[in-house]
Parts: structure tokens; sequence; C-alpha cells
């Protein structure tokens, strides 16, 4: 079963454009956020000067590295959530719920490109975290 065959639905040409943009967004995103951690990287490394040598200045630059931390793990985290939506894409397994197997709809493939599964699979895995 493939993307096209499940989710978009029309003629091929239309189906290879949609599937094309999706993927073209994808690739976009995955460049952004790159971009994003390389600054973020040096922001903690500090490449544009020395820390400051108050030592309240010190205990600021530490909490802003702490957050632009965060910031970078989130980043990260959404870079490999990118990446294997692309994988799923070259192996034709795009749009396909991971965990029931069931199409995941056009509409949340638009909103979300690298959602690997379907929004009842999504709910869920939410309300068993809580």
């Amino acid at each position: 079963m493939s993307f096209s065959d499940i989710i978009l639905y029309g003629n091929e040409e239309t189906t290879m454009k949609k599937y094309e943009r999706i993927r073209r967004k994808l690739l976009n995103r995955r460049d952004e956020i790159e971009g994003r951690l390389n600054k973020v990287d040096q922001d903690i490394l500090h490449t544009d000067g020395a820390p400051s040598p108050d030592s309240g200045e010190q205990a600021i630059e530490r909490e802003n590295d702490d957050v632009l931390e965060a910031l970078g793990g989130i980043a990260r985290s959404e870079l490999v959530q990118i990446n294997e939506a692309l994988a799923r894409i070259e192996q034709n397994e795009y749009g396909i719920c991971t965990l029931c197997k069931k199409p995941i709809s056009a509409e949340r493939l638009e909103a979300i490109p690298f959602a690997d599964r379907c929004i009842k699979c999504a709910d869920k895995d939410v309300e068993d975290t809580f």
C-alpha cells in the first residue's frame, strides 16, 4: 500500500505533485532546524566572545544556556521526526499510522507532515500518558 493509494486520491500527476510538495516541506523544515541548531550551538559555546567576568552576568548566561539547550533538544527531536518521515517516504510507508497501520488523514499530514500516527492513536497515546 502506498501513500498515493491511500492518502492522495485523484490522478497520478496530482498525487505526485502533492507527495513532492510534502517532501519539499519536510526538507525545507529540516534545513531551517539545522540552521537554528547551528546558531544555538554557537550561542552555547559563546563563539561570539568570552563570558562576562561579572558573576551576576555569568548566572544569567548559564540560565540562557539552559534555555538554549532545552530549545536545542526540542529542535533535535523534531529533526529526528522529520528524518523518519523522509525515510517513510522513501520506503513508501508515509501516511500509514505506525501503530494501527491505518491511513493518516491528509489534513493531519498537511498540518504535521512528520506525523507517524493517525489522530486516534495520537490521542490515545496522550491519554495513556496522563
